[in-house]
């Protein structure tokens, strides 16, 4: 499932760096006000979403195709307490279901409140065929001076993603979108029980659910290497493996847990390294990620090269660090066998101290390998027990998705 903001500002249909990638959420997280945060506001009340406004085109998108759960359509806006009509009541609730993997059905909601009335839609020049027919008409036999009820969607009722839900209209006088992402307790524990979310340690997990950016931690004392085992001087002085080029690094060691991250982007390979500085601090031994141009477009070539046995099996190796095909071709050499031997051996680029690179072989069973299908609790992927039972007593589990 595809998923994008519910603002779609111009300013996010380009990266300010080569390494964004996903410039339209760095725009939208410009948006964000402060005194409506996830997960707890201005006033030091729990809130289940994120206040958004924009100070020109205020079009709500939906986020992603879903099926229209419940809805209001208000005629006009109503009066929040200050005595004049200054809130909206206007809101679409979206149920979304996909599968992120074998078995594995994932359902959450979003909420779009604080929709402009009706009345308002003239005076900013909205057009209101952008809209769904179910939300172009107030609901029947509302009065004018009251909020209406809200309505339930009809069966098999859905809407596309980026599709127009309204525009963004008023709460006591401020004009905002308050938007929630969330799942229900059921929906909740059914998914994520299959995760390692909150858990330490963590584990390579054993199944094949593989997505986003990839994730490995290095245990102390790891031997990095300036060159892969095999590596030899070429005539025209380049350090070489079956044709494939590879830096003269350094030599040496860590001294904490690192954790590495990577991931692709145009075709080039982006890491960047953190070491564990205790009491649950990282910091980032890159400043500014480690750059492989041209590594995605020629992952075919080097699987080719370097895995001549099954190419298939060595394009995983570099992408995912594991193998999560099966039945797999190559396997790892026997416990202790030197590097050379190992038809896994998987040679990463990581800095493993402050401005000092080294390369290191993911694939030793000593390296864990994760994905942001694992929610691994150093990428901020950990949810304390309190904020959980707190956030369902409210009826949903807020997430970022």
């Amino acid at each position: 499932m595809i998923i994008s903001p519910p603002f779609l500002p111009s300013a996010g249909r380009s990266a300010i760096t080569p390494s964004e990638v996903d410039p339209m959420m760095a725009a939208v997280n410009k948006l964000a006000l402060a005194h409506g945060i996830y997960p707890v506001a201005f006033d030091r009340r729990w809130h289940c979403g994120v206040h958004l406004a924009r100070t020109k085109d205020s079009v709500v998108h939906a986020i992603a195709d879903g099926e229209v759960v419940a809805y209001r359509v208000c005629q006009h806006a109503y009066v929040g307490g200050g005595g004049r009509p200054d809130s909206n009541a206007g809101f679409v609730l979206l149920r979304h279901t996909t599968e992120t993997g074998e078995g594995r059905t994932l359902t959450f909601y979003s909420l779009y409140m604080h929709l402009l009335e009706l009345a308002g839609y003239q005076s900013i020049g909205a057009d209101v065929k952008r809209l769904p027919e179910f939300l172009r008409m107030p609901q029947a036999g509302a009065d004018p001076s009251q909020v209406p009820s809200a309505q339930q969607g009809a069966p098999g009722q859905k809407v596309l993603r980026k599709q127009v839900l309204g525009w963004v209209g008023q709460c006591h006088g401020q004009k905002h979108l308050h938007f929630e992402i969330f799942m229900t307790k059921k929906d909740f524990d059914a998914y994520f029980g299959q995760t390692q979310l909150g858990k330490k340690p963590v584990t390579t997990p054993t199944g094949a659910d593989y997505w986003g950016h990839s994730y490995y931690v290095i245990p102390p004392r790891t031997t990095f290497v300036a060159l892969p085992p095999g590596a030899l001087r070429a005539k025209d002085g380049k350090h070489k493996i079956s044709g494939i080029d590879f830096d003269e690094l350094r030599a040496g060691a860590n001294a904490d847990t690192l954790y590495a991250e990577a991931w692709f982007h145009k075709g080039n390979k982006y890491t960047r390294v953190w070491r564990d500085a205790g009491e649950g601090r990282r910091e980032e031994l890159t400043e500014q990620p480690i750059v492989e141009s041209g590594y995605e477009y020629d992952l075919y070539k080097r699987a080719s090269r370097l895995y001549p046995a099954c190419p298939s099996d060595g394009y995983e190796l570099l992408r995912f660090g594991r193998i999560l095909s099966t039945p797999a071709t190559l396997s790892a050499a026997p416990s202790g066998a030197p590097p050379p031997a190992n038809p896994c051996s998987t040679w990463m680029r990581i800095a493993f101290a402050p401005g000092q690179q080294g390369y290191v072989d993911v694939n030793h069973p000593s390296v864990l390998k994760l994905s942001d299908a694992d929610f691994p609790f150093f990428k901020g992927g950990k949810r304390s027990a309190k904020a959980v039972d707190r956030s369902v007593t409210t009826g949903c589990v807020t997430s970022t998705l």
